[in-house]
């Protein structure tokens, strides 16, 4: 397959611009064109049907099967996928879907044979998007964009995405053996000089009706959140914590995360998304920005790898109160932090922080593995620091294992980053302090534990000792970085059965069970993501997700 026009040299690869690492976003100036003209010329080149030639040298081709690409009906046009030339993928030009193009009607993309794609030239836009203060209605009962098993989704253009609307849904189910892979089309090309990069295509942003601390509940109440999404204008927020978007299973993200109208974009993103939506065995890989973002909601999310992407692994703001079990992070090529976590945007304590919907970010996260090596890359930030918290956030924490070789600063294991909240009452360091930050039976394999304070700490908390805040929690331990191998089983992910500390001595272990107290989590004997030894479809799907990224 060969693309007609196509700017295969805007593939990044080295042209990562990454910000500092003081806790904030990447922000990039996107230098492709506007594209919002539907356009139903493909730039792929399709199968048009028969062989005009009558003949194959004398002799009769055999019959090939027929391609059952996606196909929907709106407002009395049926559109429709093309098979490829070589009968392998399905095309969709701009006519199918585009980012000037919400499409209302729900369908399905079926798993093709033989490892084929459905190749996309546009964004893809499910369901209305719709701004309620200039008088638009959400349609709480709209489209569903079903996907089955073993499908393979490409996007032709860094710019484009994958966008659930409010009251859209999405159903991506795959198996541990076949699951749903979002990626770029340099990897279905079949041309051997392109490679997929970092930021060749979106990634996906989920809309949801949920709340985020950037509406008040006056708004919220009259139905009147309509908070700006990332990238393309669209709209996020509501009043309903257990809002459905559906259910994303045994999915794969790769190579996304490109800018878009100056916004960077993430892996997945998951904005105000409520807990009735499913968000379980996920991987993320060689993303631009954050591997998952969570503005506000109550998501919960489970079984998540990310691997080497260019910022954060898991990243939360704007109040989000889900649950998370099961993560592993590993970056030591490209990364920032594992988690960079914010509570709220406005002072708590300040006038603009009264009357929101909702209150800080306050989840609660158990098995949990950073690893990282504290690499400075060409950008100037050092790869994988385990966890910044920050702006008035909140957090239960269990049995998290970072482990961190770098003695460098800002590739600390943890950091309590006070810029903004500098000694407030409510700021991170009196979260902490008054418990509202908490470790329990969690281990610092690191050069460096702690970051040093931001902004010089007074009053009350200018006593607060990092170290000893953490070594006062419930089994919290700090070891010492001496080797990988101390902590990490032979697979270079998983827990060591026999963990031992910087100087060889072996470490006690016991896990923290939160099942009692929170239906959520499973009671493990382990710390960290995954134990040596698993035999699980957790431990297959970690395997299958590191394979990937050779």
């Amino acid at each position: 397959m060969k693309l007609s026009g196509f700017f295969k040299a805007s593939l990044i690869t080295s042209a990562l611009v990454l910000a500092g690492c003081g806790g904030g976003d990447i922000n990039v100036t996107p230098t492709t064109n506007d594209n919002r003209v539907d356009n139903s010329t493909s730039n792929v080149t399709n199968n048009t049907g028969s062989d005009n030639s009558g003949n194959n040298g004398g002799t009769t081709p055999p019959p090939t099967e027929t391609l059952e690409c996606a196909s929907y009906t709106m407002d009395g046009a049926e559109f429709k996928g093309k098979a490829d030339n070589e009968n392998k993928n399905c095309i969709y030009s701009q006519a199918f879907a585009s980012n000037a193009k919400d499409i209302t009607a729900s369908f399905l993309i079926p798993a093709l044979p033989n490892g084929g794609a459905h190749i996309f030239e546009g964004a893809l836009f499910i369901g209305t998007d719709v701004d309620t203060s200039n008088g638009g209605t959400i349609d709480v009962n709209g489209p569903t964009l079903t996907i089955e098993a073993g499908v393979n989704v490409a996007f032709t253009k860094p710019e484009n995405f994958i966008r659930i609307a409010r009251g859209a849904n999405i159903e991506a189910i795959g198996e541990v053996d076949k699951p749903i892979v979002f990626s770029s089309y340099a990897e279905f090309d079949g041309d051997d000089s392109t490679t997929a990069a970092i930021g060749d295509w979106g990634g996906v942003q989920i809309n949801g009706l949920g709340h985020s601390i950037r509406c008040s509940e006056t708004d919220a109440n009259a139905g009147m959140c309509n908070h700006k999404a990332e990238g393309i204008v669209s709209y996020y927020g509501g009043n309903d914590p257990q809002d459905d978007s559906g259910t994303l299973k045994h999915v794969v993200i790769k190579y996304a995360g490109y800018g878009v109208e100056g916004d960077e974009l993430n892996g997945l993103t998951l904005n105000a998304v409520g807990s009735g939506t499913t968000i379980d065995y996920i991987h993320v890989h060689n993303g631009f920005d954050d591997g998952i973002e969570l503005f506000g909601g109550s998501v919960n999310i489970s079984h998540v790898v990310v691997t080497e992407t260019g910022d954060d692994g898991i990243d939360w703001d704007e109040g989000w109160k889900g649950n998370g079990q099961f993560i592993l992070v590993h970056s030591k090529e490209y990364g920032n932090h594992g988690f960079e976590t914010d509570g709220a945007k406005k002072d708590p304590t300040s006038e603009d922080g009264q009357g929101l919907v909702t209150t800080v970010s306050y989840p609660t996260i158990a098995n949990a593995t950073v690893i990282a090596n504290g690499k400075e890359g060409a950008e100037g930030r050092r790869t994988g620091a385990g966890m910044e918290m920050k702006e008035w956030g909140k957090a239960k924490l269990a049995n998290m294992l970072f482990v961190n070789s770098s003695t460098e600063a800002g590739a600390g294991c943890f950091d309590l980053y006070n810029e903004k909240d500098q000694s407030g009452a409510e700021g991170v360091h009196a979260n902490a302090k008054a418990g509202d930050i908490t470790f329990m039976n969690s281990i610092f394999a690191c050069g460096l534990n702690f970051e040093e304070v931001k902004t010089p700490l007074t009053g009350d908390l200018a006593d607060f000792n990092i170290e000893q805040w953490f070594l006062a929690g419930e089994m919290n331990k700090l070891i010492g970085f001496s080797s990988f191998d101390n902590v990490l089983a032979a697979d270079g992910v998983s827990t060591k059965s026999v963990i031992t500390d910087k100087d060889g001595n072996t470490v006690a272990v016991e896990s923290a069970k939160l099942s009692e107290s929170n239906s959520f989590f499973k009671d493990v004997a382990y710390v960290g993501a995954l134990a040596e030894g698993e035999e699980s479809t957790w431990s297959k799907f970690v395997a299958a997700s590191i394979a990937r990224t050779k």
